[in-house]
């Protein structure tokens, strides 16, 4: 539930961020990254989101947020500034954003049931060793 709460949140901040750029006019960046690869950028940023979340903030948390962040662009071979960019561009195109978001939330979703699987099927570890 809340999941899909922090999703229909998520998707009305995009919404407003569209209707402030929706006057510029419609270029690509140079850096565009192309809309698979950004789905697949922003399914691990939702992921890490949600992760960071729960923790409590500490200036060592910070820290390594920023690294945590950098490894997510790292292992997609970008940077944030294009990642910024092309969410700027596709944030002016509302339809194929609402599109990217919902294979962001399905692939999320695969990740959550594949992982719902795994204890099923192996409980802790840590309770067996007791």
């Amino acid at each position: 539930m809340a999941k899909s709460v922090k999703m229909k949140v998520f998707k009305i901040l995009l919404f407003l961020v569209t209707l402030v750029y929706a006057c510029e006019p419609d270029n690509k960046p140079t850096n565009l990254i192309e809309e698979k690869k950004m789905i697949l950028i922003m399914t691990d940023l939702h992921i890490m989101d949600g992760y960071m979340s729960t923790i409590i903030y500490s200036d060592t948390t910070k820290r390594n947020t920023k690294n945590l962040y950098a490894t997510i662009y790292k292992t997609h071979n970008t940077t944030q500034k294009s990642y910024e960019e092309s969410l700027k561009y596709y944030s002016r195109k509302p339809a194929l954003l609402d599109t990217m978001y919902n294979k962001v939330q399905a692939l999320i979703d695969e990740k959550e049931h594949k992982l719902h699987n795994a204890e099923i099927i192996q409980p802790n570890r840590i309770q067996k060793q007791k």
